[in-house]
């Protein structure tokens, strides 16, 4: 501390002891000129003062501009002393403001001079000065070059601050320079940098107008604005209005930041691409640039600090190439005017290419928030560039988050989000609310997913309504995954309110994309309706992509949408999972927010997985397959149900259609089965003569307003056309029951019955617990069992759960798939223990219960082939013996238990001859 006052003590005697120099003559040399006064000072070692004192009868004297030219023929000398100041502003204070538009004192170099000043000493000032015509108008070279002041001057621009006067660089700070403070100057009209800073630092450039003309309306350009190449802890602008710098109308950027070494630089404060007002474009070519630099901050959290960059030909932010990583975006007005509600529009708004990596662009903190929004192309665009953070913005609205921005009767900027070119890790959004973009009023898409990138993660935003989450922003489209995209993340959004599609997923090569926890048609509440035209449309040959999960996070909610809350389609639109999500129902599953349709599959997509969904409450139809959408597979969803599987909550329509050549649909299975109830229509139906071989198994089928499964068109006699297959499901003919015996001291029903139909057997029984209706052929509540027919079409199961009263249905399905309508209804009555049936023939099995084997004994009524089949009470065939027997001979045969196969149960035993069931008995098996 002592030594700091010590040297200010110094100085202030040094100042009061000030020699001045005067200049005053325009003469290239000699007595009076500027030459001579910077040789003067620089052979004094105090603090000097080239002051300025030419007459109006010096020769170089123009009256029109009222100012003095001095013409340099070649350099002045180096200024090789310390303390020193040039202060052309002392021309008015001895002749009076002759030129009100600017500086009195104008040096030129012709266009043949290296340089006006060259500073390689410290603490020195250049003020009030115009300085046109050189290669360098001001140079600072020297390590030992630190605190210089450039102030008040006109650098590139004639002394009326309209029209260009260049050099080729206004100021150039090179080789280790520091702490050099540029302020109040108009720099502009120079053939390549305005201010050039290369392996220098801590320079402050505050309060200038850099590519302007002095009224900051009319571009006076340089080709790029401010230069730093190697350069470190600069700042351009500050935390004030009165530190902002106007830097607008260069040809190629505004500030062009470039090499590894470039870092802590700081642009703050800054009109760029602006006039003065920050209401009209004034525009460079891009705003800043850049290049290879890292660790760098455009903007703050304060309106103070806040960059208007708009205005721009090309982009308002550009990070290019490998090494531009870890800086900081924030708190910025880019494609808007001052206000931050009216389009001030650059090309794009921020770009990041060529491994531009782990930049942040906004934050979570107050007033981190960029308001990118009212360019004409893009808000942001990352192309093969890694790990950027895209955090609390606002891309597309206006600074409230509650309006667009508009251009007429259409949104005004196109694209909010663009991941292009095998981009990868980079991440939109959080999962705090501070995280949150919001990205909406885009005139195509909000965020777009293009060009095989991977792994790139959408969290947590708002993507077509107000920062509200209450009220309709619309994008086009929200969000676009195309172009072999694959691996990337979308969760936790909020997808409501677009015009077309929530979001899209299509193309081939776009797979294994993960879209969990979103809801999409909703509020943010998830409890009332905010549609797009449809919530998600997967097709173009998008493959195993994931819709929802097995987690309650996972699941999306696809509600209120104008028509499908889910649309899949296109050839080769195979393997996507669609699991545990809320399709037509609010958030908490049991409140209808109806979509038109849940569901809808059309144009060859095939072997798409649901599983585990609630698609109920729509206005028209649950699902709707059509146009050959083939091979898709229905496990465990609750269609028609609440969540809780037991609220009434029917779609307007069938649960389930089936249309136009629809074929080797899986609905249900005997352990996966859906629950399909209370809706308008039938729970199933399956129509039009080339819909074929669509399997309905294990599901709980009742309280539609139609049958439970329904078959079009059913012909004349639907239990009499097994003979043809000219028609849906080949017309596949229901089973008959002709037995249904409930044996109390079991608890087990035995049920017989028979199939007539000629084609495709054996064929697969399943018997259901029915609700009656008043089809009596309806509808089956409870899977019992499933069991197959022999090629006669006998078939016989034992089944629990059921009471003399109850009534049973079944279905049959052939070995083609086909499943038919429920059969007649029939009644439980008391019944016989199946080991008594068909005793006449003495059908034995002993012992019964048996351990490690048994044996069959069987009287035979004939001569012929003799099978024995073995069946656990799901129809699953575990052992079949065959050999043909005389009559006059007893069947007899040993079954091994000690496999696999032979689990400790129940078993069917079922005997055949010549196709015909001669003998129904039951094996216990235990251990």
């Amino acid at each position: 501390m002592k030594k700091i006052i010590c040297l200010l003590l110094l100085m202030q005697q040094m100042h009061a002891h000030a020699t001045n120099f005067t200049v005053t003559n325009t003469a290239d040399t000699g007595n009076g000129s500027l030459r001579a006064a910077v040789q003067s000072a620089n052979a004094s070692m105090g603090v000097d003062n080239i002051f300025f004192n030419i007459p109006p009868t010096d020769p170089n004297y123009n009256a029109t501009s009222g100012t003095w030219k001095i013409t340099l023929l070649s350099p002045l000398p180096y200024l090789l002393s310390p303390y020193k100041t040039i202060d052309g502003s002392s021309q008015t204070n001895n002749q009076g403001n002759t030129n009100p538009s600017g500086p009195e004192i104008v040096i030129d170099g012709g266009g043949t001079v290296d340089h006006a000043f060259l500073l390689v000493s410290t603490a020195n000032t250049i003020k009030g000065l115009c300085i046109t015509g050189f290669t360098y108008g001001i140079l600072l070279n020297s390590t030992s070059v630190s605190s210089t002041t450039i102030t008040q001057c006109f650098i590139g621009i004639d002394p009326t601050g309209s029209t260009a006067a260049p050099n080729t660089y206004g100021i150039a700070i090179t080789t280790g320079v520091t702490g050099t403070n540029i302020s109040n100057c108009i720099i502009s009209g120079n053939t390549e940098s305005g201010v050039l800073i290369t392996d220098a630092g801590n320079t402050t450039i505050t309060a200038c107008a850099i590519g302007t003309n002095n009224f900051i309306n009319l571009a006076v350009p340089n080709k790029n604005g401010i230069s730093l190449n190697n350069s470190y802890g600069n700042t351009i602008g500050g935390s004030s209005p009165a530190s902002r710098n106007f830097i607008s109308g260069n040809t190629q950027s505004g500030i062009l930041i470039n090499a590894a070494a470039s870092v802590n630089n700081t642009i703050l404060g800054n009109f760029i691409g602006t006039d003065f007002s920050g209401t009209l474009r004034l525009s460079n070519g891009s705003g800043i640039i850049l290049m290879n630099a890292p660790n760098n901050t455009i903007g703050g959290n304060t309106a103070a600090r806040r960059n208007i960059i708009s205005g721009n030909t090309d982009e308002g932010i550009v990070l290019n190439g490998t090494g531009t990583r870890n800086n900081t975006i924030i708190g910025n007005y880019i494609g808007t005017d001052t206000s931050g509600a009216i389009p001030l529009y650059n090309h794009g708004g921020i770009t990041l290419i060529s491994h531009s990596n782990s930049n942040l662009i906004g934050g979570s903190a107050s007033g981190e928030r960029n308001i990118i929004s009212g360019n004409t192309e893009i808000g942001v665009y990352i192309e093969a560039s890694d790990s950027n953070h895209i955090l609390g913005n606002y891309i597309g609205p206006d600074k409230s988050g509650m309006l667009p921005l508009m251009h007429g009767d259409t949104m005004f900027q196109s694209n909010g989000i663009e991941f292009n070119t095998v981009s990868m890790n980079n991440i939109c959004g959080g999962t705090n609310a501070g995280e949150r973009n919001v990205i909406s009023g885009n005139r195509v898409y909000g965020v777009i997913y293009y060009g095989q990138v991977s792994n790139n993660s959408t969290i947590g935003n708002y993507i077509g309504t107000d920062a509200s989450g209450n009220h309709p922003m619309p994008n086009a489209t929200g969000i676009c995954v195309d172009g072999a995209s694959n691996h990337n993340n979308i969760e936790k959004n909020l997808l409501s309110g677009n015009i077309s599609y929530g979001i899209f997923i299509v193309t081939t090569g776009t797979f294994y994309n993960s879209f969990k926890g979103n809801l999409v048609g909703t509020n943010a509440a998830g409890t009332d309706t905010l549609p797009n035209d449809c919530g998600l449309l997967l097709g173009g040959g998008a493959k195993y992509n994931q819709i929802g999960g097995v987690a309650t996070s996972d699941r999306n909610v696809f509600s209120g949408n104008h028509y499908e809350g889910i649309l899949i389609a296109d050839n080769g639109t195979n393997y996507n999972t669609i699991e545990n999500n809320f399709i037509g129902t609010n958030v908490g599953g049991l409140t209808a927010l109806p979509n038109l349709r849940g569901i809808g599959l059309s144009s060859n997509p095939h072997a798409n997985t649901f599983k585990s969904n609630v698609i109920s409450g729509n206005k028209s139809f649950g699902v709707l397959l059509y146009e050959h959408a083939d091979s898709n597979v229905f496990y465990l969803n609750k269609i028609g149900l609440g969540s809780d599987s037991i609220t009434p909550l029917g779609n307007h329509s069938a649960g389930i259609a089936l249309s136009n050549a629809v074929q080797h649909t899986v609905i249900g299975a005997p352990t996966l089965g859906n629950a399909i109830a209370n809706n308008d229509s039938s729970g199933i139906v399956i129509e039009a003569v080339d819909s074929k071989y669509n399997t309905i198994s294990g599901n709980a089928i009742y309280n539609n307003q139609f049958l439970g499964i329904e078959i079009f068109p059913p012909g004349p006699n639907p239990n009499d056309v097994g003979d043809s297959d000219d028609g849906a499901n080949n017309l596949m003919n229901y089973p008959e029951i002709s037995t249904a015996g409930y044996f109390q001291p079991t608890g087990l029903t035995t049920i017989m019955g028979h199939l007539d139909s000629p084609a495709a057997l054996p064929a697969a029984i399943e018997v259901f617990k029915a609700m009656p209706d008043s089809f009596n052929c309806g509808e089956g509540a409870i899977f019992l069992g499933q069991t197959y027919t022999n090629l006669s079409g006998d078939f016989c199961i034992l089944v629990g759960g059921l009471q003399i009263g109850d009534t049973i249905t079944a279905t049959a399905t052939d070995t083609m798939g086909n499943t038919s309508e429920f059969s007649t209804n029939f009644v439980v009555s008391v019944g016989n223990s199946i080991a008594d049936i068909n005793s006449s023939n003495n059908f034995k099995v002993f012992p019964n219960p048996a351990t490690k084997q048994c044996n069959i004994y069987a009287d035979l009524p004939a001569t012929g082939e003799v099978r024995l089949e073995c069946s656990n009470l799901f129809g699953l065939r575990v052992n079949t013996y065959t050999e043909y027997v005389d009559k006059t001979k007893p069947f007899q045969h040993v079954i091994s238990l000690e496999n696999n196969l032979f689990m400790k149960g129940i078993y069917i035993v079922q005997l055949f001859q010549n196709d015909k069931l001669i003998g129904v008995l039951k094996l216990s098996v235990v251990q």
